[in-house]
């Protein structure tokens, strides 16, 4: 049974104690690694980074290849290297390194062992495939680490611009799974005082089934001020006012939009298996669109136990 991070709370809400940031030295990975020692330095947190290598499918199949073990570590010693370059650059931005991991194999396994073993609150990762042979981020490497660990995980593109974000819009459907991410988007809004933070609810529209079956005469005024007493009480936790807004539409293509309309750059937050009635957002599959869609950092929050905590419930 895969290890569990349930970040603790203090005073301001959800308390960073460890991040992971994948890297392969590839201009996409200096991104989210500059994004995620920015994130240690601000938080006081932990900083570990990962890489990952393994020599290519062809050597296995080659008969008798004798070779195996001095290609492995001359693989193994350039991973080492790369960390040890990476730490450097993360000192220059002013953050520290704890812990320099190079793993064999590949990289989903790398990263979603050494956040296990480190035991780490966040994982960030960069979000292309640069295509040398050791590079770890990979188009399908944050989709395989999405559903193979329970931690919350940033997902850092769109440029050097990209981060810090100016914006912070938080897919919200009033599943658990949405308050807890609302819960550490109010904590990273909190390490970014500058940085609007707004909760979205999307509607999306009944289907053509669902038409004759589901009412929607709900009184929208009580929704709006349920969903108005929920952004006031994360206002502690993240330092400033926090806006909220309903909006009707596709989810994903409603959340891409606010982040597009907004000067400057925008980071989405959604959990990653939102559950409701048929006016809620579904964010299981609306995580998926958005990690392959759009060019904003993303970071999904799965269900973890803060999110039932009677500190957590809502109004």
């Amino acid at each position: 049974m895969p290890v569990v991070a349930t970040p603790e709370k203090d005073a301001h809400g959800v308390a960073f104690r460890t991040i992971l940031v994948a890297t392969d030295g590839s201009a996409d990975a200096h991104v989210a690694l500059d994004a995620a020692a920015d994130l240690a330095k601000r938080s006081g947190s932990t900083l570990h980074l990962v890489t990952a290598y393994e020599a290519p499918a062809a050597v296995y199949a080659a008969p008798n290849y004798l070779g195996l073990g001095e290609l492995l570590g001359t693989l193994e010693e350039a991973a080492r290297d790369l960390l040890s370059r990476e730490k450097v650059r993360v000192e220059g931005l002013g953050s520290s390194v704890h812990g320099l991991h190079a793993e064999r194999g590949p990289a989903c396994e790398a990263i979603v062992q050494i956040a296990d073993m480190v035991d780490a609150d966040l994982i960030v990762v960069g979000s292309r495939d640069s295509g040398a042979l050791r590079r770890i981020i990979a188009g399908s490497v944050s989709t395989q680490v999405l559903h193979r660990t329970q931690r919350p995980v940033l997902i850092v593109r769109g440029g050097a611009t990209s981060w810090p974000p100016a914006h912070m819009i938080v897919g919200f459907d009033r599943s658990s799974t949405s308050r807890c991410a609302a819960q550490v988007a109010a904590s990273i809004a909190r390490l970014y005082a500058d940085a609007s933070m707004e909760l979205l609810e999307v509607v999306p529209p009944p289907s053509a089934q669902a038409i004759g079956y589901v009412s929607y005469s709900d009184d929208d005024e009580v929704e709006q001020g349920s969903l108005d007493m929920l952004a006031k009480s994360l206002e502690d936790a993240a330092g400033h006012v926090i806006t909220a807004a309903q909006a009707p539409g596709d989810p994903a293509a409603v959340l891409l939009a606010r982040a597009n309309s907004q000067t400057g750059s925008s980071l989405i937050v959604v959990g990653s298996r939102g559950l409701g009635s048929v006016r809620r957002l579904l964010l299981g599959s609306v995580s998926t669109k958005l990690l392959h869609s759009g060019h904003t950092p993303l970071l999904i929050v799965p269900a973890d136990e803060i999110a039932s905590s009677p500190a957590n419930t809502s109004p």
